[in-house]
């Protein structure tokens, strides 16, 4: 008897736990609409080039972000990634979440408000985690195009993937905007693998050996100075890594700042590389619609997530990034926000020359 009673206390408490983990995970995944009117405390002042990122967006939830992306007023939003989540080999289907993420009312106000570019994490590229081996991919990428209102005869659609450069400014002080393609070329990780492929090599190569005079951004959907998590980024391709990094150094732009998504948390990585005449910032902005769950810090309680470029401690509720780039001073000076759906200021980082 003393056994079944012991048993069944058992039972009773595996129960209870498996309630309060899910319970837990619910609440954690909640949608809570903003408290606030989303206004933007902190306006871009004259002579600043504002650009807005995020990433990590699921179409079939309420998006609260947009409203504050909307009254900061930026001249520039870029996606980073798993725009829509759509993981699938079907294309009608993959379409129809594209146009459903079209049709939101607040998207569409800010399309008319400001340019719209991007590059594709997996969900959005079609295949969880996915590699060159993705049998869609070429179909894939003219949807992704069509999503971002590419132009059809843009060259984009006729080469092996979505990177991309653009040019902001007037001549003598641009901003060049590098956007890369993890998915397309990409063999599966591993010491030796490669992440883009030849021919975006060669192109981000010439793209980066053109931009001497300019402040470069890189957009990656991954994160490219945090390699210590058990999650994607560059550090799964080593020689991926130490390539782009060594670009960086051979081109040696006025600035370059590394824009990342996918980890639904926020936070800004630096590295100090003596070659680099200023300190190499990586910020990462996901996610609008959705946040590290209940299970990510149940792991990180037991295993702590490791980032030795870390300043300040991630932020775990939904996000956007913002980048304030002077274009009117003689010194370059770029001001990296992440801010909350409320519109307020979470992390920031003035950066300039040594």
């Amino acid at each position: 008897m003393k056994i079944k009673h012991a048993v069944r206390i058992m039972a009773l408490l595996f129960i209870l736990m498996v309630l309060a983990i899910l319970g837990a995970q619910l609440y954690s995944t909640r949608t809570v609409s903003p408290v606030g009117d989303q206004l933007d405390r902190n306006p871009a002042e004259p002579g600043i080039f504002r650009i807005a990122f995020g990433s990590c967006n699921k179409q079939w939830k309420p998006n609260y972000m947009w409203r504050a992306i909307i009254n900061c007023k930026p001249d520039l939003w870029i996606w980073l990634g798993d725009s829509i989540d759509a993981a699938t080999e079907d294309m009608e289907y993959l379409k129809s979440q594209y146009d459903k993420q079209k049709q939101s009312h607040d998207y569409a106000e800010l399309r008319k408000k400001c340019p719209i570019i991007g590059t594709w994490d997996d969900n959005d590229y079609g295949m969880k985690n996915g590699t060159r081996h993705y049998i869609k991919k070429a179909e894939s990428q003219q949807l992704f195009l069509d999503f971002i209102d590419e132009p059809k005869d843009s060259p984009r659609r006729k080469q092996d993937g979505v990177y991309a450069s653009y040019r902001y400014g007037n001549p003598g002080k641009q901003i060049k905007v590098i956007l890369l393609d993890l998915h397309y070329n990409a063999d599966m990780p591993g010491p030796d693998s490669d992440l883009l492929g030849n021919a975006q090599w060669e192109w981000l190569e010439k793209v980066l050996r053109d931009s001497r005079n300019d402040i470069v951004i890189i957009g990656s959907s991954l994160q490219l100075l945090s390699c210590e998590h058990p999650y994607e980024h560059w550090g799964n391709y080593p020689k991926s890594r130490k390539r782009i990094l060594q670009l960086l150094v051979d081109a040696k732009p006025i600035l370059a700042i590394i824009i990342s998504g996918d980890r639904h948390l926020a936070e800004i990585s630096k590295l100090d590389d003596p070659l680099l005449p200023y300190p190499l910032y990586d910020v990462t902005s996901s996610g609008l619609t959705h946040h590290v769950d209940f299970f990510y810090h149940l792991r990180a309680f037991f295993s702590p997530e490791k980032n030795q470029c870390r300043g300040e401690n991630p932020f775990y509720q939904n996000n956007f990034g913002v980048i304030d780039i002077n274009l009117s001073g003689v010194s370059c000076l770029a001001h990296l926000q992440i801010r909350d759906q409320e519109n307020r200021v979470q992390h920031q980082q003035a950066v300039g020359l040594k």
